[in-house]
């Protein structure tokens, strides 16, 4: 787990695409309704002192922009499936922020430098610690922001009470108060960046996991699930464009008996040795390919009506005979027997799977090495 966020201020962090994902999700959830609570501060802050009547014009007009504020934060929505634009929008969010902490310092700041509004200070300074505690501690994602935005916060009422009280009680605890956050910013940050890697790793295994559980293991091709459901999605794509599909199902013959006589691990070589012969010569051909019993495969061939397809797959059993596979020494030839069905007009992929599965028994029934088409 060595990825992680790195903090950029202005904006041009570079981070995984799920990471900036997460990201976006969790700043959104953050921030969403911080605004609000900067209008009740400073709601308090003139309730407690003669401000809006010595100042009603600046005190409506701060509350107006603290109400707008807030606002933006919930009507700014990011576009969660829109990966390119969540660089913009986590900088117009932080961009909010930003003006929301500069105004509450500025403006607390020059309520605490005038000696008239000397009733607001506690409520400035009990709100000024809240906020920046919320900083710290919510807005962890970017460490070097959430900073900022302390700062901004902060500062202003830490500065005046140094210059009013400098020494006193009151300075020294913010002081300390203001370093105790920066630390636990820090903290909140490394662990805001583990929780990432955790879940990071984790989307990294879960899609592993989905992946080898739509392959086969020993051939590598796409296993009976996943088979299943590219046969409906196939027969559903061509019913819509009114095309012509065929299916090819290839059985080893008398597979059991080479596993009986050579042995389970040469059987497996064989298999592997099959799997790359259909894939070499059929596989581009195909949409699908997939292993869908122990020596059974099958072979999804759109834009082919059957006895096209059934073309392709007697070239494929004649070459098995003219170009035999890499066996074991003394091993006979392998050989195999294929049925081939092609859509007909309203049928479902089952249907299909089994008109084509009934003409592999008959070409088994027949003598095996050979093609059989479905009767339709």
């Amino acid at each position: 787990m060595n990825r992680s966020i790195r903090d950029a201020d202005a904006g041009s962090a570079v981070v995984a695409p799920g990471r900036l994902r997460q990201e976006v999700f969790d700043t959104r959830r953050r921030m969403r309704i911080g605004g609000v609570f900067y209008l009740f501060g400073w709601t308090l802050l003139v309730a407690y002192s003669p401000l809006g009547s010595v100042y009603p014009v600046h005190a409506l007009a701060v509350a107006a922009a603290f109400l707008v504020l807030a606002v933006l934060r919930v009507v700014v929505r990011p576009a969660l499936d829109n990966e390119r634009a969540h660089p913009r929008w986590l900088n117009l969010q932080w961009g909010i922020v930003f003006a929301t902490a500069a105004l509450w310092g500025v403006a607390s700041g020059l309520v605490m430098l005038d000696a008239r509004f000397a009733a607001a200070n506690v409520p400035i300074l009990l709100c000024t610690v809240a906020y920046a505690t919320a900083c710290a501690h919510t807005l962890s994602m970017r460490r070097g922001r959430a900073l900022a935005c302390l700062t901004l916060v902060y500062l202003p009422a830490l500065c005046v009470t140094w210059r009013v009280d400098a020494g006193a009680g009151p300075a020294w605890a913010l002081l300390v108060y203001f370093a105790y956050l920066v630390l636990a910013l820090v903290s909140s940050h490394r662990e805001y960046r583990l929780r990432l890697d955790l879940d990071e790793e984790l989307r990294i295994q879960r899609d592993r996991f989905e992946t080898l559980s739509r392959l086969d293991a020993l051939t590598g091709l796409a296993n009976r699930r996943h088979f299943s459901e590219a046969l409906d999605a196939e027969v559903a794509r061509a019913h819509v464009e009114d095309q012509p599909l065929a299916l090819l199902i290839v059985d080893i013959d008398h597979f059991k008996r080479f596993n009986d006589t050579h042995g389970h691990v040469a059987g497996d070589l064989a298999l592997v040795a099959f799997a790359q012969r259909l894939r070499e010569q059929l596989g581009e051909r195909g949409v699908q390919l997939a292993r869908v019993g122990g020596e059974e495969f099958a072979l999804l061939l759109p834009g082919l009506r059957a006895d096209a397809a059934a073309v392709l797959a007697d070239r494929f059993r004649v070459d098995l005979g003219t170009s035999p596979l890499p066996l074991v020494v003394g091993a006979d030839a392998v050989r195999a027997s294929i049925g081939v069905a092609d859509l007909l007009p309203g049928e479902m992929g089952e249907a299909m799977y089994l008109r084509a599965d009934r003409a592999l028994y008959r070409a088994k029934a027949e003598g095996r090495d050979r093609v059989v088409c479905a009767e339709g």
